[in-house]
């Protein structure tokens, strides 16, 4: 049965959208905290375009974005880098790519790929190539071994990128395998997940 872009907002969606906000800034925080050299902001983000679909998850990523440039308006630009994501999430889990471990790192890799078309251009264009964060640093050094603007921000993004989202999705697979069948069952995608399908 074809299902509506309407039919991909249904309460439980809606409902997901705030917790899977609340897991971004969280993971952001933590990061920051522990001072780790990854963002883990966008797990929350992922998570819904994994079971909910790509358009539930565009809107969980932009409402993250939103609140943390209250903050640090930094963030205001890369809302589109987030809002690619969630898209790019429930494009892949669509096509089963969070079934298991080497599919969801697959996936890790092709969402870091999304991350770094979208959110490197603007680096360079809004920022001038650097935002002070670590990839900052590691653009720098690419910059003094003599590599241009361009090529240096979008291979600083890649390497810090991809350590941030192959452990992102790691996390949602291991979330979404320990969700019961009966929320599973009420969400876009979730029947995908759902245990009692996957042995039959």
């Amino acid at each position: 049965m074809k299902r509506s872009f309407k039919d991909d907002f249904s309460l439980m969606a809606m409902l997901l959208i705030p917790i899977g906000v609340a897991i971004n800034i969280v993971g952001f925080q933590l990061t920051n905290v522990l001072r780790l050299p990854i963002f883990l902001d966008t797990i929350g983000t992922i998570l819904v375009g994994v079971i909910a679909g790509p358009w539930v998850a565009l809107l969980a990523g932009l409402i993250t974005n939103l609140i943390n440039a209250i903050f640090n308006p930094v963030y205001l630009p890369y809302a589109l880098t987030s809002m690619a994501i969630g898209v790019g999430a429930g494009l892949l889990s669509k096509f089963g790519f969070f079934k298991n471990v080497p599919k969801t790192i697959i996936a890790g890799i092709v969402i870091t790929l999304i991350a770094v078309v979208v959110s490197a251009p603007i680096t360079v264009l809004v920022f001038g190539g650097a935002t002070g964060n670590t990839s900052s640093l590691i653009t720098a050094t690419f910059l003094a071994s003599g590599q241009q603007l361009w090529t240096a921000v979008f291979s600083s993004s890649f390497i810090v990128e991809i350590a941030d989202k192959v452990v992102s999705v790691l996390i949602v697979f291991f979330i979404v395998k320990g969700m019961s069948d009966r929320y599973l069952s009420k969400l876009k995608y979730g029947h995908l997940y759902m245990k009692r399908r996957n042995r039959s």
